[in-house]
């Protein structure tokens, strides 16, 4: 899968492997353009290796309900010198936390406020290097702010990957899963983003099925 040929067989393969699977739904709307910076942040900081339908929705849902005013970055910074990172996430570790600390501290040097601003400096790919300098955040983590922000593409994780193994394309690396699973959203005529979330979906509830299946044999 080195050349655009073998790349578009591959986003074939897959694209009519999905369209295969009666249980397969096509999302239309996905989680995102909070238009908050505190959310936004909040939500891919949280998200990875995280249970997001337990432990982040709800959590980005109650910073958008408690504190409405923290939109733009500056007004998040002022209100955590009133309230702590932990208590604005409602989360106890400190790893996530500090993350939460240093993005928000880019953010501000780069004269990111709004989410707009935000997107626009995501478009940019030598910014990108920016955020990987962080600790804690990959290729997924950046993928996923932008699809926070209106960016149509895939963030790739082991939910993803697995698919691509059950279509027959295992072993390939994140560039290479991107490129296919963003091909094949095209040839569907889906937004990235929402074929991204589908896959996301699928793979979860047939996790979580597989997983109530196996209590129910012991």
């Amino acid at each position: 899968m080195n050349n655009s040929n073998s790349d578009h067989t591959a986003a074939e393969q897959l694209a009519n492997y999905a369209r295969s699977l009666p249980g397969f739904v096509f999302y239309r709307e996905i989680d995102g353009d909070y238009q908050h910076i505190g959310a936004t942040v909040a939500d891919a900081i949280l998200q990875a290796n995280n249970n997001y339908k337990s432990n982040v929705k709800p959590r980005i849902r109650r910073i958008l309900e408690q504190y409405p005013d923290t939109c733009s970055t500056s007004s998040l910074q002022a209100l955590l010198q009133r309230v702590s990172v932990a208590e604005f996430l409602d989360w106890r570790g400190t790893d996530r936390a500090g993350r939460f600390v240093q993005v928000v501290a880019l953010f501000l040097a780069e004269g990111i406020e709004t989410q707009n601003d935000l997107k626009q400096w995501l478009l940019t790919a030598s910014n990108l290097h920016k955020l990987r300098a962080i600790k804690g955040i990959g290729p997924k983590t950046i993928d996923y702010f932008k699809i926070l922000v209106g960016i149509s593409t895939s963030a790739i994780d082991r939910h993803l990957h697995a698919f691509l193994g059950l279509a027959g394309l295992a072993g390939c690396n994140y560039v290479q899963a991107q490129s296919i699973i963003n091909a094949a959203a095209d040839l569907l005529g889906q937004s990235k983003a929402y074929f991204d979330h589908s896959i996301w979906q699928y793979m979860s509830q047939s996790a979580a099925a597989s997983r109530v299946s196996q209590c129910r044999k012991e």
